[in-house]
């Protein structure tokens, strides 16, 4: 077992692009597991349901958009991946309409999100001091990895997309633009988890 791990790390390393495809259903399945190890913890912890910050109509929207351009993106990639080894055809074509949405909504929910997302105390005036802060520091820290992510993931298409680099340069773009992906799939995973969790009291 260590063995096939040090191998796949080595491969990482060395031809990121080639291992993708064997990392990609360990980093699912792992998302998963430490999903549902979280859940029965918390489940078993569960304290007292105090009362959150409610969102408004704008946030939730914004929020659901996010999702849904996320999960577009991951489900199109990451299926024609898996199965085919190439992203093409119909799948490239939702790919690519999940990626315009993307573009759009990102620096939105940069915009909404970013100050009941940030460290430290509140600042007077924002939030019902009576209620609990509307987020715990898990999906603080799943926030702005999304959006760094999130910012790579469309740098490194809009580049590729200009004549100014060789194959080689447009295939380590390609190869930061799936990790990248992944990373930014894995935590909006993360995220949406803790928000519902929230939502029913828990921690």
């Amino acid at each position: 077992m260590f063995a096939d791990m040090s191998t796949l790390i080595e491969g990482i390393a060395t031809h990121p692009g080639e291992s993708f495809r064997e990392i990609l259903p360990y980093a699912l399945v792992g998302a998963m597991v430490l999903v549902a190890m979280h859940l029965i913890l918390a489940l078993c912890t569960r304290r007292e349901v105090v009362r959150k910050s409610r969102w408004n109509l704008w946030e939730k929207l914004v929020y659901l958009a996010s999702i849904g351009s996320v999960a577009m993106l991951g489900a199109t990639a990451f299926f024609g991946l898996l199965r085919h080894g190439i992203l093409e055809g119909w799948l490239l074509f939702a790919h690519m309409f999940g990626a315009g949405a993307f573009v759009v909504v990102l620096p939105v929910l940069a915009i909404t999100w970013c100050e009941a997302s940030r460290f430290g105390g509140r600042r007077g005036g924002e939030e019902d001091e009576d209620a609990a802060p509307r987020f715990s520091w898990i999906p603080k820290v799943m926030f702005w990895i999304i959006l760094v992510s999130g910012l790579t993931v469309t740098l490194t298409m809009l580049l590729s997309m200009l004549p100014l680099y060789g194959t080689d340069c447009l295939h380590d773009l390609l190869d930061v633009h799936r990790y990248a992906g992944l990373v930014a799939v894995v935590a909006t995973v993360f995220h949406f988890y803790t928000v519902v969790l929230q939502r029913f009291g828990l921690r």
